[in-house]
């Protein structure tokens, strides 16, 4: 048995990626029966008269009384059927993700990008008939400095470079040029590059209409003055964002009696501690997407710390919804694509998690003679839709553990940028085996499964939940 363990501990020691097997999550009907308890493993009731067998530790004796009664010792077959959970993508993944180590339970992480590139008007601007420039009121006034130029395009130009007027068929988009910020609320004060004509100057600096609320505007390059050494500065600085590492453990113990009963079929420790692990990462696959952050100091733990760790659902920064009446056409896909991939700094590829709802309806999409592509591929051991629109690659994989959460999320998914999750970890997937028997506690073999990690999405707008519509 020595040896048994030894080499389970090498299989399975620190760093030692576990693949799952995929079938579905449900009540385990058929798959064995399964057994749970506290640290200590004893039932007790009221009177502390200690009864029944040891919570959580295989016994011969709880296994004769509540498994098949043939499972020991009966001529039958000897080939057994493990059912396992279903593949955990998002703990999948993040074992083939960046991984970073951490030297505490709190883990410090950075977002970057660049300046917003489209914005839009907050307050109406007047038509301008007299004045040098005039105060334009954005959502982000951090976004522009001196020289910026920005388009209008919903505005039309009214004179071009030689003094004429355009015509309606032919006009570019009416061109701003910022010169100033209004010293009450930091906004930018700004000209007309093709505006109209400016009675006194005789140059095409007024805004040759209302701008009303809501007007949509992009930023443009800057343009600088003929003698300029310098223009408006421009800064950026990553944004700190905090997770906490959260200490996953699975104890596993088989008794020294259930070790050398008899069994109809080869059931081991092994199989024991393969089945504790499946459940570990079925566990943090629901931490890890739907965990929230916490620290405890709970009496039941005399006091020391507890950490929870924040799930990546609720670390996205888009929502979207797609389709009508629980279906997805082509071109609902092709508009999808473009809310997931645009205004984002990050690459064209997205791996979307989705539940049955969303996967039933995705497949049903028709790309034949479509602007749509599908292609099927395998990637970290993991079975993959690829659908493909010019906009970019979206890798479609069914998630199961959704639909655990009831209806509603059946019909949704989260999509993530891979190259934007990272992993932190304060202690590495470990494999610690105790000695009760030799410390007189119980007479079982005991080993400890534990991983101490938190997932990190940066730029958060490149990750998001996916909403099917049904109305």
């Amino acid at each position: 048995m020595s040896l048994l363990l030894t080499t389970l501990a090498l299989i399975l020691g620190a760093g030692a990626n576990v693949i799952m097997a995929a079938v579905a999550i449900g009540e385990n009907e058929g798959a064995g029966t399964n057994e749970s308890g506290a640290e200590g493993g004893n039932s007790t009731p009221a009177n502390n008269e200690v009864v029944g067998e040891p919570d959580g530790i295989a016994t011969e004796t709880a296994g004769r009384a509540n498994s098949d009664p043939d499972f020991y010792l009966n001529d039958v077959d000897k080939r057994i059927v493990k059912i396992r959970p279903f593949s955990t993508p998002i703990d999948q993944i993040s074992r083939y993700a960046k991984t970073e180590k951490v030297n505490s339970f709190v883990c410090k992480y950075y977002s970057s990008g660049t300046r917003p590139i489209k914005t839009v008007i907050t307050a109406d601007v007047e038509k301008m008939t007299s004045g040098k420039s005039t105060k334009l009121s954005v959502k982000d006034p951090a976004m522009f400095t001196l020289d910026d130029t920005i388009i209008v395009p919903s505005v039309k130009a009214k004179t071009n470079f030689k003094g004429g007027t355009y015509s309606a068929d032919n006009a570019p988009f009416l061109e701003l040029c910022v010169c100033g910020r209004d010293t009450n609320d930091n906004m930018p004060i700004v000209y007309a590059v093709n505006g109209d004509i400016d009675t006194e100057s005789n140059e095409p600096i007024w805004i040759p209409q209302q701008l009303p609320i809501g007007t949509e505007i992009i930023r443009m390059g800057k343009s600088g003055g003929e003698l300029d050494v310098q223009t408006g500065r421009f800064t950026t600085r990553p944004t700190a964002e905090t997770n906490y590492c959260q200490n996953f453990m699975i104890q596993i113990e088989q008794s020294t009696f259930d070790k050398i009963a008899a069994k109809e079929v080869n059931w081991d420790f092994s199989d024991i501690e393969e089945d504790g692990i499946y459940d570990m990462r079925l566990a943090q696959e629901f931490s890890f997407l739907f965990g929230d952050m916490m620290q405890i100091h709970h009496v039941t733990k005399d006091g020391m710390t507890q950490w929870f760790t924040r799930g990546i659902w609720y670390q996205v920064g888009k929502h979207l919804k797609v389709g009508s009446k629980g279906a997805i056409s082509p071109e609902d896909l092709v508009d999808l694509s473009k809310d997931i991939f645009d205004g984002v700094d990050a690459g064209n590829r997205r791996v979307l998690l989705a539940s049955s709802d969303l996967m039933a309806a995705l497949d049903k999409i028709q790309v034949k003679d479509s602007m749509v592509k599908r292609d099927f591929f395998n990637k970290w051991h993991l079975d993959f839709t690829e659908l493909s629109t010019t906009f970019g690659k979206l890798d479609v994989i069914h998630c199961q553990v959704l639909n655990q959460l009831g209806d509603d999320f059946k019909r949704k998914g989260i999509f993530i940028d891979p190259d934007l999750l990272s992993k932190k970890v304060h202690v590495s997937w470990a494999r610690n085996i105790l000695d009760l028997k030799q410390a007189g506690v119980r007479n079982t073999d005991a080993v400890v499964i534990q991983e101490v990690a938190a997932l990190c999405l940066r730029n958060k707008m490149a990750h998001g939940i996916i909403e099917l519509q049904m109305n």
